[in-house]
């Protein structure tokens, strides 16, 4: 009788459904024979599609890079992976900074940074607070200057 992995090398790549009407057996029996082949290193897998291990498709993979090294697909660069507490240590030690500031010490896009203050500040961690219509983030309890009132013009 045709075993599965006599059939896989006849059929040279199949799916579960090929290999069990090929054997005439359910397909849930030729998955269960295939995941057995398959961790012992005898099959692999791509897809839905059941191969010989060294055969069919190439065994070779490509390193994907890691999320926080990955390239903008607009610019080509890679961004640092920068955390919420790079930012806050930067704040504790500077002073209030905008999103802006923080984007451009760190190297990363305004819209990072503000996403990463969003929750920041959300959590109490950070305080936001607008001066001259924009918006920095300190520590909170800091004393920040109030806006500058606006002087009386005397006639």
């Amino acid at each position: 009788m045709e075993t599965v992995s006599d059939a896989l090398k006849a059929l040279k790549k199949a799916s579960s459904h090929v290999v069990a009407a090929r054997l005439g057996i359910s397909r849930e029996e030729a998955v269960n024979e295939l995941w057995e082949l398959k961790i012992n290193g005898v099959v692999d897998k791509t897809g839905h599609t059941w191969f010989l291990a060294g055969e069919g498709e190439s065994r070779v993979t490509e390193e994907r890079p890691v999320k926080s090294e990955a390239q903008d697909m607009l610019t080509g660069e890679v961004e640092q992976k920068v955390t919420a507490d790079m930012m806050i240590e930067f704040i504790g030690q500077d002073g209030a900074k905008t999103c802006e500031e923080l984007a451009g010490k760190f190297g990363v896009s305004t819209r990072k940074v503000a996403s990463t203050l969003a929750v920041v500040t959300a959590t109490g961690r950070l305080a936001r607070v607008n001066q001259n219509g924009k918006f920095r983030y300190c520590m909170p309890g800091d004393n920040l200057p109030a806006e500058p009132k606006a002087a009386l013009v005397t006639e």
